[in-house]
């Protein structure tokens, strides 16, 4: 007689495997071409308009006047601050990422901006915490300035 259950097993576990395997196949991760989208109108050159905190108007950020996100992941920010201005240090360089909608500038690390972004207009929110322990939301409004290059 035969041991039949031995090759039942393997069978079993064959079309277990190949359905897994179907299963996985389905639900593997795809590109989203929304973010893309989102990305591709993200990418370009962005003058500084408006810097709020808490909802209240103060003077823009110094160090973000110009901010060109390129599609290679390389972040351009333009700083017009007296001691870059003095260093002769204007532009700084950064690296950029996007994942599960918040902007991540390497500079900025550990905290990440949220952005909101039209064909013309670039928002960036962030919530940061205060050396007394609440919160603070700051908001950059930015317009797109053309396309060109920051050298």
């Amino acid at each position: 007689m035969k041991n039949r259950s031995g090759r039942t097993f393997f069978h079993c576990n064959l079309f277990v495997c190949a359905a897994f395997a179907l299963l996985l196949q389905f639900t593997a991760c795809q590109k989203d071409s929304t973010t893309d989208d989102f990305i591709g109108n993200m990418a370009g050159t962005w003058h500084q308009i408006s810097q709020t905190k808490d909802g209240i108007d103060v003077a823009k950020d110094s160090s973000r006047l110009l901010l060109q996100i390129n599609k290679n992941q390389i972040c351009v920010l333009c700083d017009s601050s007296y001691a870059a201005v003095k260093a002769k240090a204007v532009v700084s360089r950064s690296g950029w990422s996007y994942t599960e909608g918040l902007l991540n500038i390497a500079i900025d690390l550990p905290a990440s901006w949220t952005p909101i972004v039209d064909s013309n207009s670039l928002s960036l929110q962030r919530v940061d915490f205060n050396s007394d322990g609440t919160l603070s939301k700051t908001i950059l409004k930015f317009e797109r300035v053309g396309d060109f290059e920051i050298k």
